[in-house]
């Protein structure tokens, strides 16, 4: 598939005076350039694209990949943003995730008329990135663009399921867990077992965990390499979120998620042995 066609940033109008600094600008140029691609640019288009001597732009690089933001793929001689470089592009994966799920969010909004909850796991910690507001639920305490805690939350517990059981002990014992309610698990060995049994049913219930009067239930969402990196989540009163409305907001969102997981390039093994099996068919009829 042929790479779009690169473009360098510009600047906006206005911010350029006299305590601009034009060296920082062309290293900020370049690592964004950088980031739009996923194969890797060379110096010589580099230097076409950002109109920068190639001897300038081989300078920032060699400074870049000393410091471990850039590397050079050995084959084609192209370079890339490395992981530490992971913020140009979080805001851009993040849009797309909140674009993705918003029609789910929606109609799951219209259904139950309670607050839908969109959180990532960022360093270690639950980050809500969208909430749409309940139409008749009690303000919750999640606000937009704020983070809350793994242990409590059943979007966090939803994504601590079904990481890695040495990730997510890790992610568990790097913080303290604080007991927000007296329903707070915070014992390791409880909240493990609590997991499992998270991971066999597919969704998390945060039970006044977090906050007393409110019950919240929520299904994690996988990237294209199966890994947790979100979830959805509902929350509502006490008085309107009983074991049964629970147990239909859970198969609501499983439904979600699976779709918007799909659509983040996650393919389930039941999918994959479906696909192979109508490739095996169309085979045979060939």
């Amino acid at each position: 598939m042929p790479e779009r066609q690169m473009s360098a940033p510009k600047v906006a109008d206005g911010l350029r005076g006299a305590n601009f600094l034009k060296v920082v600008e062309k290293v900020f140029r370049l690592l964004e350039t950088l980031a739009q691609s996923e194969q890797g640019i060379r110096v010589s288009e580099l230097s076409r694209v950002l109109k920068q001597p190639k001897a300038t732009v081989y300078r920032i690089l060699f400074t870049l990949q000393e410091l471990g933001y850039v590397r050079q793929d050995a084959d084609t001689m192209a370079y890339l943003c490395t992981a530490h470089a992971g913020w140009l592009t979080r805001d851009r994966a993040n849009e797309t995730l909140r674009q993705t799920a918003r029609s789910q969010m929606e109609r799951l909004l219209a259904r139950f008329e309670q607050t839908v909850n969109l959180a990532i796991l960022d360093r270690n910690r639950v980050f809500y990135i969208e909430i749409l507001e309940g139409l008749r639920s009690i303000r919750m305490a999640a606000t937009p663009m704020t983070y809350a805690p793994m242990h409590s939350t059943a979007v966090g517990k939803a994504i601590l399921a079904f990481l890695h059981p040495v990730e997510a002990e890790q992610i568990l014992k790097q913080r303290s867990l604080k007991k927000h309610t007296p329903k707070t698990i915070v014992l390791e060995r409880p909240i493990l077992a609590h997991l499992k049994r998270i991971r066999e049913q597919g969704y998390a219930l945060d039970n006044e965990e977090t906050e007393i009067g409110a019950r919240c239930v929520a299904a994690p969402i996988f990237n294209a390499h199966g890994r947790p990196v979100a979830a959805i989540s509902i929350s509502g009163p006490v008085n309107y979120m009983k074991s049964n409305v629970c147990s239909q907001i859970a198969k609501a969102l499983r439904e979600a998620t699976r779709q918007i997981s799909s659509q983040l390039g996650f393919v389930t093994r039941r999918e994959y042995k479906v696909k192979a099996g109508d490739n095996d068919r169309t085979q045979s009829r060939n």
